[in-house]
């Protein structure tokens, strides 16, 4: 499997390459979805369910959308969270099949809505919009890439460990209780490993948010 996701990331960052398709800015998201309607929401609403059928292709522009699934004790066990400005679940869209988890609004937001027969139509006329859906795709191959590389080959705080040393800045945001069961860990569990990187000066906290102060050492601890 692992070696399956290496395969499909590197072709598409070939075909990424050989177009020139480059990283789309937050100006070229919205120029696409352009005349569609902005819909808001309140902390704590969904956006979907597991298993609803998909209508729109969504843009979410303010706010932060936490995407999770139940496990067999119907505890959360957290994806992904996703923040502005990005297109969400645009694998279900493409697929055309249900939604593959749950999505709920950690925090009152926006999204703009497109429907799928009019996203179907402006991706048939738009290389635009086709260049951008290839990016998106890349960055959930080289997401799912990295859960499953933790999660099959390495204990708890190498899995911590890792996701520092290769997380972007806006996970560094989010509350610990929050990156915890991202990586199928405890939150005491994760508290616990950050004590100990941090007693290496590795990285520091202020009020539950973590600094990291010494991103090659996490590397190292890699190696």
């Amino acid at each position: 499997m692992n070696n399956l996701v290496d395969i499909i990331k590197e072709v598409v960052i070939s075909m990424l390459i050989l177009n020139n398709i480059k990283k789309p800015d937050a100006e070229n998201l919205l120029n696409s979805f352009s005349g569609c309607r902005k819909v808001d929401f309140q902390k704590n609403e969904f956006l979907f369910h597991l298993g609803d059928k998909v209508h729109y292709i969504d843009l979410l522009i303010d706010g932060e959308l936490q995407v999770f699934k139940y496990d067999e004790s119907m505890n959360e066990v957290t994806l992904n969270f996703f923040k502005p400005v990005c297109i969400v679940a645009e694998w279900a869209v493409l697929q055309g099949i249900p939604y593959p988890a749950s999505g709920r609004f950690s925090k009152s937001s926006s999204i703009i809505r497109m429907p799928t027969d009019v996203f179907q139509e402006r991706l048939n006329n738009s290389i635009a919009l086709n260049h951008i859906m290839m990016y998106a795709l890349m960055d959930k191959i080289y997401a799912l890439n990295n859960v499953i590389d933790r999660g099959l080959t390495m204990d708890s705080f190498k899995r911590v460990t890792h996701f520092l040393a290769e997380c972007s800045d806006d996970y560094l945001l989010m509350k610990q209780n929050q990156l915890a069961p991202m990586l199928y860990l405890r939150p005491e569990t994760f508290s616990r490993i950050l004590r100990n990187l941090k007693n290496k000066n590795l990285l520091d906290c202020d009020k539950g948010k973590i600094i990291i102060l010494d991103r090659n050492g996490l590397r190292k601890i890699m190696e």
